[in-house]
C-alpha cells in the first residue's frame, strides 16, 4: 500500500510540473507589423525618348539587407533589428520594383522589362544595395538609402561603350518617432529622391548613346 502511495505522489508532481509548464512555460507570439514604401510615381514625359527596351535585372543586397528585417543603427559596430516590425518584403526587392514602375511612368524607353521576360533589350540596369535602415546619430533619426546603379548598353562595342554610366546613391530623410510608420514614410522618401536621380541620370546617358 506504502509503494502504491508513494508512486500516486510522483504521478502527482509529475501532473503539476506539466500544468505549470503549460501556464507559464510559453509566451503569447509578438504581434509583427508589415510595411512597404509607398510615394506616387514621377510625371510621364512627353513621348518616349528611345525605342529602346529597358530590362531591370533584380537588384542584389548586402547579406545585412538581405532579410525583410527593420534594422536600425544602435550606435558603432551595432547593427539591431526591430522585433515587431519588418517590411513586407525583402529591401532590394521593393526598390527594384519601384524603380522598374517609375522607369516606366517617365517614358524613356518604349518598353520597361523584367529579367523574366524573354525579349532581349539594348540597355539593363543593375544594382547594389548597401544600404537601408534607420541611423540616429544624435542630431535625429533619418532614414538611409544607398544604392549603386549601372546601365549597361548591349549594343555598344568594346569595354570602354558597355556600361553607360555607373553612380553611387546616397539619399537620407529625417523623420521624429523611432521605427514603423515614420520609418516607413522616411524611406519612401529617400526612394522618391533616389528614383527622381537614376531617372535624371538614365536620361543623361540615352543621349549620349544615341540611336
Amino acid at each position: 500500500m506504502g509503494g502504491g502511495e508513494e508512486m500516486l505522489k510522483r504521478f502527482g508532481i509529475i501532473l503539476l510540473t506539466i500544468g505549470i509548464t503549460g501556464c507559464f512555460g510559453s509566451a503569447p507570439p509578438v504581434p509583427v507589423r508589415q510595411y512597404i514604401l509607398e510615394y506616387p510615381p514621377p510625371l510621364a514625359q512627353e513621348g518616349p525618348a528611345t525605342g529602346d527596351v529597358l530590362k531591370v535585372s533584380r537588384f542584389t543586397a548586402d547579406r545585412l539587407y538581405a532579410s525583410p528585417a527593420m534594422l536600425y543603427r544602435q550606435g558603432a559596430y551595432r547593427r539591431e533589428a526591430y522585433r515587431d516590425q519588418r517590411w513586407r518584403v525583402p529591401p532590394a526587392e521593393m526598390v527594384t520594383d519601384f524603380l522598374k514602375r517609375d522607369l516606366r511612368q517617365a517614358g524613356l524607353f518604349r518598353a520597361v522589362l523584367t529579367t523574366r521576360d524573354p525579349e532581349e533589350p539594348r540597355f539593363y540596369l543593375e544594382g547594389w544595395l548597401e544600404e537601408f535602415l534607420e541611423v540616429d546619430e544624435g542630431t535625429g533619426r533619418k532614414a538611409v538609402l544607398a544604392v549603386t546603379v549601372a546601365l549597361r548598353d548591349a549594343s555598344a562595342q568594346g569595354a570602354d561603350g558597355l556600361v553607360r554610366f555607373q553612380q553611387s546613391y546616397r539619399c537620407e530623410s529625417p523623420f521624429v518617432n523611432q521605427g514603423g510608420e515614420d520609418f516607413a514614410a522616411a524611406m519612401s522618401r529617400a526612394m522618391a529622391q533616389f528614383s527622381s536621380q537614376v531617372i535624371s541620370d538614365v536620361a543623361k546617358a540615352l543621349k549620349k548613346a544615341g540611336p
